[in-house]
């Protein structure tokens, strides 16, 4: 098997058949050798015309299915070696170099290093968060970011050392406090805060103050200078300070109060202080909540603290506060609500937000409540301008970050994968380089994206990444919160960034292939960070005249597929200008673009759709379509016209021109190929607006291949004709015809030519015709070439049986495999054209014909397309009935013989017996078509070999000859219900409907009254009377009224009315009535005939009479059990004339079953057509007739007899 497998295949890759069928007929082949040298032998004369053109389909499909495997193995992530989903994205600086951005010259990066340096050394702050505790470890790792060398690294250090430390600085924020206690009269407290810091340096004296939270004196503070002269000073700016936010302070370590909140035991705050610390190891920070009756005590009490001069003098106004602000202008004292006192020494370097619990003066005396408080750690120097501009500190912060980045993406092999994480030591470095700078989170999140974005386009990274950073900078910005140069400096980045990923975005298709899954992420979130970037407050207040992204997105996306179609057509042109390589570089071009456009509709466009709401592919489409349809037509108009051809081409620009018709010998597949890619293209035009499907240029293509298709035709029909007949001639040639297996039963003719009939339906199928309307044309054609081509098979092989004798009448007749072979053959072709009108959907090219020419348009194509398949279906059938018909005429003689034997067999002999020579001939024959025919020709051969046996049957029944008794047709009526299972089958043979034909019916009647006795027969003959009755359509001799049931073991008949009796009278009229008779007489023996009373001059009588018959059920459901109805006319003086009869069954007479007769049922009326018998020369009556010897029969005959008489004399009703 294996053997035969690997020559089918060879066999279907040489053919590039497109049709299963075919590989199956191969795949069974027996003699594959014989078999390839055949189909070989067929295709050699045409130069495998068909084959060439069937496999563009296949070559087309090929070519699209192995783009979407690609495409799909993205998606699954499947045979990640074999494609290029898991493989590096391609590099974005190749293609979009990165904007300039500055450089440190030598002097700043060694200040900046220094500053590193400094601030490692000067670390502020326990360690917590996740930041390195090892001074070590910080700086090996700042030496190894700014790639300092050993010696350097110490003479740099040593003069970060020389610095003088910087001063540290307690950022106090007061939130709110909560569950104070009431002080005043309304259940509320109007409460306010005064804090300071008490110097370590003091607490021992302060120890010995009674009543005071500041008892201690302190020496004046003197400024320290700020040794350290940071590099950048030109960078230094301004803020300028927000009055509107900013409380009236008081100098730092001295005592400031917050304002006032009146009415409340929850006060909220959020109010910031700034404290210059000593010694942040022993410094404690001091809190007292009161609750103020005057406010104007508290500020003017402290204000005066400006004036102190020394510390002993801060301790005496400290107590003034304390207890003298109890009692203001008006009297009233302010009482105390709590207080707290807490060590420095342990702050975070990410600071604390905790609620603490309020102490009393007095570890005797309680208070209630609690405060929430925010301080975190930070240092300042003495530069000569204001605390609150940081600049310098902040673009000191960006370019330490800059370098860190750097230094991580050198450590990474792949950058792409880089998701933009720090390391413990640079994260600890960067932390307290921003609490010592007091650089604010907005200004960190600000560094954070200003260094990550410039390095992101000088080494690209995770998108993602970005994207986060982005949302850090939006969550922390506030109106205000950044200077107008740091907003300056954002939005500068912004631009640089947004005009580097809209180039990204023009190159998409280099730089985010959807194959290489790395690549396609990116792109998502490269839209992703350009829409978010766009919705941010901060760039919406900056840049309130930015051009809107959708509109940027699609100039962009214009201009790169405009760059992008002229790369790949300028690729793809061919070196000579000869006809055959320019239409295929523009076949190859179209696949180029069919396969970009697989990739915009299936993944460029769903991203740009959802993220920036951008419809990309319906834009790229009409773009693309457009330069494509000017290049096409140019090239069309420049190889392919000429002559009155090329004035035809001039209308490209309508696209309505008819491409010249190619010389026969110069059609190859080329131009289908160019139409087949054109026809992929134009398939994506569903995913258009019906607007956007108006606008495109080039919308009736096919147009220009109507000449082409046409030629193709006529060059298909001669081609077809000469395989079919070369088909035949090779089975000639084999001497004899052979089946290519035993399980296929016809030969390789058949096979070749149903495959040509697949290959030219395939073909058409895959062209697919736009134009419905206008298939029909073709579609013509196309149905014409295939039945002349199978009609010309039949007449072929039909030949051949003449030529071989098969008509002759001498010699001896044998039922032959190669007699079968030959009818399947013919019937196999005709078969192939029955799933025409499906597999090139007649029905919508006549719904199309009817909607755009009307609907007697759609009759005439509806006919004229089925009238050639019909036709030649016909044809056919008619070539195979000759054969067959010719098989059952030579078996008759013999059929004749055996029949003769059946019927003429001693009577003794059973029918079982006297039918065996008939069977065994018939056997032996069946059998040996049963093997080779197809089922529907086997099925033709035993219908008419069954005909064959019913007429010599019928023959000698019709035979005048003594001897037929009744065992005679007795045994032939068992010979016959033989002889019929023997067609059936068991169901394998002649169904039960081609076996009861209405010539088996008439000759099992016939044998049935033969074989009957009179009795039986004559209630056959009543039988047959109801059942004519029964099958007429007019009433012409007028109907009876009548209802009947039974009921208390008596038979009740109503006779209600007639209608349209005939006139029998001289005056056109007739006097009716009606005689009631129980037929058989043998079944009612008894029963005598009554009547009705006459209704003088009517033809439409009213009787209303009841007459009633002591019968029994059993009689009544005797078989043939009836009532004859005879209506007569009266004459006085003259016999009666006979006016009809009708004929009524009492086996379901209502009650006749035991069933209680009532209502509707008793009610029920019966509508008899009386009839008048015509005398037959077959039927019951006749057989009745031929028993001369039988008295009963005869007097029935004689009865009848009279009455088919005296209906013959009767005048026939007016027509």
């Amino acid at each position: 098997m294996c053997g035969k497998w690997s020559c089918i295949i060879s066999c279907c890759l040489y053919s590039c058949s497109t049709s299963f069928l075919v590989c199956c007929y191969l795949l069974e082949a027996c003699d594959m050798s014989c078999m390839i040298k055949f189909i070989h032998s067929v295709q050699e004369i045409d130069g495998n015309f068909f084959e060439n053109f069937a496999a563009l389909s296949w070559k087309q499909e090929n070519h699209r299915l192995r783009t979407a495997h690609e495409l799909q193995s993205l998606e699954k992530g499947k045979n990640a070696k074999a494609n290029e989903a898991d493989h590096p994205p391609p590099c974005e600086t190749s293609v979009v170099p990165h904007p300039k951005s500055h450089k440190l010259s030598r002097k700043e990066f060694e200040l900046l290093y220094i500053e590193v340096l400094y601030t490692i050394k000067h670390k502020i702050g326990t360690t917590s968060g996740g930041h390195s505790p090892y001074i070590h470890d910080l700086y090996q790792y700042a030496q190894e970011s700014f790639r300092v060398g050993p010696e350097d690294h110490a003479r740099l250090l040593a003069k970060a050392s020389e610095e003088k430390p910087p001063i540290v600085i307690l950022n106090v924020t007061v939130v709110e406090a909560k569950g104070l206690e009431a002080k005043d009269a309304d259940g509320f407290s109007d409460p306010y805060c005064m804090l300071g810091i008490i110097p370590g340096s003091r607490l021992s004296g302060a120890a010995n103050a009674k009543d005071e939270g500041f008892s201690s004196d302190e020496e004046k503070h003197h400024k320290k200078k700020n040794p350290l002269q940071k590099f950048s000073e030109s960078l230094r700016k301004k803020h300028g300070s927000n009055k509107a936010d900013k409380k009236e302070k008081l100098p730092a370590k001295y005592i400031q109060a917050t304002t006032v909140k009146n009415n409340t035991l929850n006060p909220v705050w959020n109010e910031k202080f700034r404290f210059d610390l000593e010694d942040v190891n022993s410094d404690k920070l001091h809190i007292d909540i009161w609750d103020h009756d005057d406010e104007s005590s508290v500020f003017e009490a402290a204000k005066k603290l400006n004036e102190v001069s020394g510390f002993k003098g801060f301790s005496r106004f400290f107590k003034q506060i304390a207890q003298s602000a109890r009692a203001g202008s008006s009297g009233n004292v302010d009482d105390f609500l709590g207080c707290i006192s807490t060590s420095l020494h342990d702050i975070p370097s990410t600071g604390i937000d905790k609620w603490f619990s309020l102490q009393g003066r007095k570890a005797k005396r309680t208070v209630q409540g609690q405060i929430r408080l925010k301080f975190h750690l930070a240092t300042r120097e003495d530069r000569g301008i204001p605390e609150e501009d940081n600049w310098t500190d902040v673009r000191q912060h960006e370019d330490l970050m800059a370098i860190f980045i750097e230094h991580e993406i050198q450590k990474c092999d792949e950058v792409y994968k880089w998701v933009g994480e720090l390391p413990q030591a640079a994260q600890t470095i960067l932390h307290q380089h921003a609490i010592q700078g007091d650089i604010t989170p907005v200004q960190q999140a600000m560094c954070r994206w200003l260094s990550y974005s410039r390095k992101h386009m000088e080494h690209p990274f995770d998108y993602e990444y970005l994207l986060q950073v982005l949302e850090e900078l939006e969550k922390s910005w506030e109106p205000g919160s950044l200077s107008r140069d740091e907003e300056e400096s954002v939005v500068e980045s912004f631009n640089i960034f947004i005009e580097y990923c809209l180039n990204l975005i023009r190159n998409m298709r280099h730089l985010f292939p959807p194959t290489n899954k790395a690549a396609y992420h990116r792109l998502e979130f490269v839209l992703k960070c350009l829409v978010y970037i766009y919705d941010m407050r901060l760039f919406k207040k900056c840049c309130p005249f930015q051009k809107d992204l959708h509109s940027e997105v699609v100039q962009v996306i214009k201009k790169g597929n405009l760059e992008w179609y002229e790369k790949i057509n300028a690729q793809v042109k061919p070196i000579t200008k000869s006809e055959e390589e320019t239409i295929n570089s523009l076949v190859e071009l179209v696949n180029i673009i069919n396969i970009d456009a697989h990739k915009a509709k299936h993944y460029y466009h769903p991203l740009f759709q959802s993220i920036v709401k951008v419809n990309y592919f319906p834009s790229s489409y009409k773009q693309i379509e457009k330069l494509l349809a000017d290049d096409a037509g140019a090239i069309l108009e420049e190889e392919l016209a000429d002559g009155e051809a090329g004035a035809e081409m001039r209308e490209v620009s309508k696209h309505q021109s008819v491409l010249s018709s190619p010389k026969p010998k110069e059609l190859g597949t080329t131009l289908f190929e160019l139409y087949l890619a054109l026809k992929e293209f134009y398939h994506y035009k569903d995913q258009l607006s019906h607007s956007d499907r108006k606008a495109l240029t080039m919308l009736n293509y096919h147009e220009w291949f109507k000449g082409t298709l046409t030629t193709w035709f006529s060059l298909a029909t001669q081609k077809l004709m000469n395989r079919t007949h070369k088909a035949v001639e090779l089975d000639k040639e084999l001497e004899k015809v052979e089946a290519v297996d035993p399980l296929i039963k016809h030969s390789t003719s058949a096979v070749d030519v149903c495959c040509c009939f697949l290959q030219m339906v395939e073909f058409w199928k895959c062209l697919s015709w736009p134009d419905v309307a206008g298939s029909y044309t073709f579609v013509t054609m196309l149905t014409d070439a295939l039945c002349k081509a199978a009609k010309h098979y039949a007449d072929n092989v039909h030949q051949k049986l003449k030529e071989a004798g098969y008509y002759d009448e001498i010699g001896q007749f044998d039922v032959t495999e190669q007699l079968c072979i030959t009818i399947n053959n013919i019937e196999q072709v005709r078969k192939a054209l029955k799933p025409l009108p499906e597999q090139l959907h007649f029905a919508e090219i006549e719904h199309a014909v009817g909607k755009a020419h009307g609907e007697h348009a759609e009759r005439q194509t509806r006919q004229a397309l089925h009238k050639l398949i019909e036709g030649a279906d016909k044809e056919m059938v008619q070539k195979i009935k000759q054969v067959v018909d010719r098989v059952a005429d030579r078996m008759r003689p013999d059929i004749k013989k055996d029949v003769f034997h059946l019927c003429w067999a001693p009577e003794a002999l059973p029918a079982e017996k006297a039918i065996n020579h008939l069977m065994e001939y018939l056997d032996s024959n069946l059998l040996t078509l049963n093997k080779h025919l197809l089922r529907t020709n086997f099925e033709r051969i035993l219908d008419s070999i069954w005909v064959e046996v019913l007429e010599e049957i019928k023959e000698v029944i019709a035979q005048e000859e003594e001897g037929k008794t009744k065992s005679f047709y007795e045994r032939l009526y068992d010979s016959c219900k033989i002889l019929e299972d023997f067609f059936h089958a068991g169901k394998k043979g002649l169904s039960k409907t081609q076996l009861y034909s209405e010539q088996y019916r008439e000759l099992l009647k016939l044998m049935e009254y033969n074989r009957s006795n009179t009795p039986r027969l004559i209630e056959l003959y009543y039988q047959q009377r109801l059942e004519e009755q029964e099958a007429l359509e007019k009433h012409e001799y007028g109907v009876l009224t009548v209802r009947v049931f039974y009921r208390d073991d008596q038979l009740v008949v109503e006779i209600l009315h007639a209608k349209d009796v005939i006139p029998l009278d001289r005056n056109g009229l007739s006097d009716p009535y009606v005689l009631i008779e129980l037929v058989p007489e043998h079944v009612f023996p008894d029963q005598e005939v009554q009547q009705t009373r006459v209704v003088k001059n009517n033809l439409n009588p009213l009787f209303e009479e009841t007459f009633e018959y002591t019968v029994s059920k059993k009689q009544c459901c005797h078989h043939g059990a009836s009532i004859l109805f005879t209506v007569m006319d009266h004459d006085l003086l003259m016999k009666n004339d006979y006016a009809g009869e009708a004929i009524f069954s009492l086996n379901e007479v209502p009650g006749i079953h035991g069933e209680e007769v009532t209502g509707y049922e008793a009610l029920k009326e019966s509508h008899l057509p009386l009839t008048q018998p015509r005398p037959k020369m077959s039927g019951a009556l006749s057989v009745l007739e031929s028993r001369t010897d039988d008295k009963m029969a005869q007097d029935f005959v004689k009865k009848r007899r009279t009455i088919e008489e005296e209906a013959a004399a009767n005048c026939k009703p007016e027509s």
